[in-house]
Parts: C-alpha cells; structure tokens; sequence
C-alpha cells in the first residue's frame, strides 16, 4: 500500500513496563483519492495528493501496489491520463509541472510554469492540462514543452475529457458550470450552469455526459438524472468498460463503486488523511484532518465535511471546540457547526489549548504563543520560541512543545523541563506527568517537570516526515506540514499516526 514516509519499521511497540497499545483506527489505504484512470495493464491508477503517491489497484485481486511514489520526485499529484502509447501523464500542483511516466518506467517534466495544474486529459497523442486558479487558463502542452491557450477565466478548472463530439469539456469548480470547446479553433461555449462545485466530466460508453460533485458525491448524468455516490469530497471518476464507474474521494481517501444498476459497492474503505489536531469533548474523540472533522470509533472513521479547509490544531472549550487552520485561522463552536472565528491572520497557527479562561495558540509560524481575547485580539505569551507545536494544561500551568529545539517549556518562567527531544509535537499533561510526542523518533515519551526526566514508553510509530521538495510555490493548495497529535480519551492516550492515516490507543 502506498504510504508518505513512515518511521522506523515494524508495528508500534511499548518502551515501558506496563504499557499497552491497541489500534483504535486502521491505516487508511489511500492517502486520500483523487485522479484516476485505467492503465494499459488494466489496473486502475490513482492519484494521492496528500500522499505525493500514485498506486494502482488491480481489482480482481484487490492488490494496491505503488507505481509513483512516495519519495520520489512528485509532490503532490492530482490527476492523470495515459496516451494511445502506454505513457501516463501526471500534474503535480504545487510546483505547477506535468510529468510524463513512460512505459518502462522512465520520468520526464514534459511542462513547467503552469499554475495550479489540475485536470488532464489525452486525444489522439495531444496533451490539454487545466489550472486550479481564481482565473484559470486551459492550455495544450506541446510537443516541445510551450503551451497553447485554449480558453482562460476558468474558476477553478478540474477533471475533464473529450466528448464524443470531439470537443474537451471540462467544469469551473467554483463557478458551478461546465464548458466546451473545440480543440483547434473555436469560442468556449457553456454547457451547464448552477451545478454545486462540479468537479469533474467523464462520458460513458453510450456518450453520456457525467458531471461529478465535489459538493454531496452526486453524479449528474446528461444534465437530468442524478446518481448519489456517497463519497465525503468525491474527487474524480473513472468509467470501466463494463459500465462501472468508479469514484475516489479527496477529503477522506476510499474507493466506490457504482454498477450500471445504481448499486453501489465500497472497494477501498475512506479513513483520515492526517489525522492532525486531537481532542475529547463530550465522551466523542475527534480528528482535526486537514479537510474534514472526522470523529473517531473503534475500527473507523466517521468524517464529515466542514466550511474551511486546513484543519490544524484541536481543543475543547467548555462543550465546544477550537480549532486552528493553516490559512491562519482559529475558530470556535459547536461540535455539530456553526463555528465562529475567534482570530485571523496568525503565522501557521497549531496547537491550542484552553488555560484559566483563557485560550492560547501555539503559533509556530511567528515563534510564539498567542493568547486569544474575546474581541478577537492577539496577544504575545512567549515571543521567542523556534517551533511552537503543542499546548498541555494541568492544575494552572501551561507547557509548550519547540519542535525546532527539541524541548518542552514551561510557558510562565521559560524553564525548559526536557531537552534533546526529536521534534516534540504533540503534547498532553496526563497522570501527573507530561507526555510528548517525538516525531523524528516515532517516538512517545513521558517528561517528569519536577525532575526534567523523560522515559520512552512506545517506539516504532508510523509518522510522517516530508522531504523538502514537496512544499512548492503555490499557493492554490499545498500538501499539509505532518503534525503528529496527541490527546486524552477515556482515561488513555491517543496518539495520530500520520504516516498511516491511523490512530493508536496507549495505556499507561
């Protein structure tokens, strides 16, 4: 199964006497799921954004196998297409290049300087890519590398494909309308309009046209009838050849399955994508995962779509919750919606915490940690940290995790109570100790204050580490920065395993 880059090898194991662990989430298969398309091998390729990987499921055997991916030179893929010779082409979006795989295996940047590239398609040996911009442009790469403009204006370009017409169809995500043009010559001309963010265009065999919601998973077919899929962020679709369409979800991963009958069949199951904040509120455990609220029973997911993206940082005020984005946001509210913004504008704010009525921001951006007033005003605790993660409480003082010192820091005094830690994120005051997450480690471990003592008490966690490259120039969308989150649940620790998209229960 692909994977980002995951820590040491083997399951996780306890470091301490007395320690237990238990999978409280499974990894999840797909690293979210986006493009997708049927390979000359007739497997079908799918694209992970989140993951920087594309994997291919053969689905008779149900085997999912890496063919692009992770480590390798793609960032963040979106979509792909294969052309009449075997060759797959993938754009990779933040760092705007369309990529060319060929059939044995070798990589070649086909096109660069492209803004956001999204939707690709193939006809006949000709390349067309879209951008996912504001003000969007639809280009066919050539041969040699330069592009040719096709139609510009495009609010938010997305999957597409030629018609039975011979014109490329192709939505605006965020204007609701799917257009047409000529692929030589000719003036767009709009199809549809009013649809809720159409995500992507396929035709079926018989020529229909299929115009996939990002909104409620739906597929609009010819313009009248509409097919629910089920899918939390439906991403892309893919039409076999026996009628079959195929569904991948980009908010929460997963793969369905649309028969000609209407049924539907779940092949790959949907899971987080981080999972990032953590927090208990109410007897519920929740996930702060990049696209979604998710919360978290044993054995799954249940994830729901919410009004921002770049879900960060999670804390509970009274019966609310707090969460923090990295678009710079904290918001508050009610568990179920509604939420309000309580700040704006911070440095890639993380961890939160609520303190003697008050509520504190780490943010990691600015080097501080922030105290939030009611008016929405930002005041500076601590100015000079390096890397403010996480905040723990407990009977009146607040602790902070640097997770570019490797120490944890008592927020009053300054007093450092462990150091030498590799890359302390998340952190939870629990059992009359302090327990951090060390990311660079796969690593959980206990910090005694008094003492400045720290004791391991699990190894071998599966947790993300981006190598550089992945983080490009745009500003469209970017691969999130892994935070590793920890929390308390029912009188034990929860750890997100952000190199599986898994959650683990530990016992202390």
């Amino acid at each position: 199964m692909s994977r980002p880059h995951l820590g040491p090898a083997g399951p996780p194991r306890p470091l301490a006497p007395g320690v237990t662990v238990a999978e409280l989430v499974p990894s999840n298969p797909l690293w979210a799921s986006n493009g997708l398309a049927f390979g000359p091998d007739g497997r079908l390729w799918i694209a992970q954004f989140l993951g920087g990987t594309v994997s291919a499921l053969d689905l008779r055997t149900g085997v999912l196998e890496p063919v692009l991916g992770p480590g390798g030179p793609l960032t963040a893929p979106d979509d792909l297409a294969f052309d009449d010779d075997g060759s797959c082409y993938v754009v990779d979006l933040p760092p705007g290049l369309v990529w060319r795989r060929d059939p044995d295996g070798g990589m070649a940047v086909v096109a660069d300087g492209v803004l956001a590239p999204d939707g690709i398609a193939t006809h006949r040996g000709r390349l067309f890519v879209n951008e996912l911009a504001p003000d969007g442009r639809l280009l066919e790469i050539l041969p040699d590398g330069r592009s040719r403009e096709m139609a510009r204006g495009l609010a938010l370009g997305n999957a597409m494909a030629v018609g039975p017409d011979g014109r490329l169809v192709y939505p605006h995500l965020m204007g609701g309308e799917v257009w047409a043009v000529e692929l030589d010559d000719g003036r767009p001309e709009r199809l549809l309009a009013g649809l809720d963010r159409p995500v992507a265009v396929r035709f079926d065999a018989a020529g229909r046209m299929l115009v996939l919601s990002n909104a409620d998973g739906s597929v609009l077919v010819d313009g009248t009838d509409v097919v629910p899929t089920g899918i939390v962020g439906a991403d892309n679709l893919a039409v076999a050849p026996d009628g079959t369409w195929y569904v991948t979800g980009a908010f929460t991963g997963g793969l369905v399955a649309v028969a000609p009958d209407g049924s539907r069949r779940q092949v790959l199951p949907p899971g987080l994508v981080g999972p990032f904040g953590l927090a208990s509120v109410g007897g519920r455990l929740l996930a702060a995962d990049h696209h979604t609220l998710a919360e978290l029973v044993d054995g799954g997911v249940r994830a729901r779509e919410v009004e921002m993206h770049g879900l960060r940082g999670l804390g509970v005020v009274g019966d609310e919750v707090v969460v923090t984005t990295e678009h710079g946001e904290v918001r508050q509210g009610p568990v179920d919606g509604g939420w309000r913004r309580a700040a704006a504008g911070l440095a890639r704010p993380c961890g939160v915490v609520a303190a003697c009525g008050e509520l504190l921001v780490a943010e990691s951006g600015a080097g501080r940690v922030v105290r939030i007033g009611r008016a929405a005003e930002v005041d500076p605790v601590v100015s000079d940290l390096d890397g403010p993660a996480d905040l723990a409480e407990a009977d009146g003082e607040v602790w902070v995790s640097d997770s570019v010192r490797g120490q944890v820091v008592r927020l009053h005094d300054g007093a450092v109570v462990a150091a030498g830690l590799a890359r302390p994120e998340g952190l939870v005051a629990h059992a009359g100790a302090l327990f951090v997450v060390e990311a660079a480690a796969g690593r959980l471990t206990r910090v005694d204050p008094p003492t400045r003592a720290t004791t391991p008490v699990v190894g071998n966690l599966p947790l993300a580490s981006l190598p550089p490259h992945v983080f490009g120039t745009s500003t469209i969308a970017q691969r999130p920065t892994p935070y590793a989150a920890l929390t308390v649940h029912e009188g034990d620790l929860v750890v997100g395993l952000t190199g599986t998209g898994g959650a683990l229960r530990v016992c202390v």
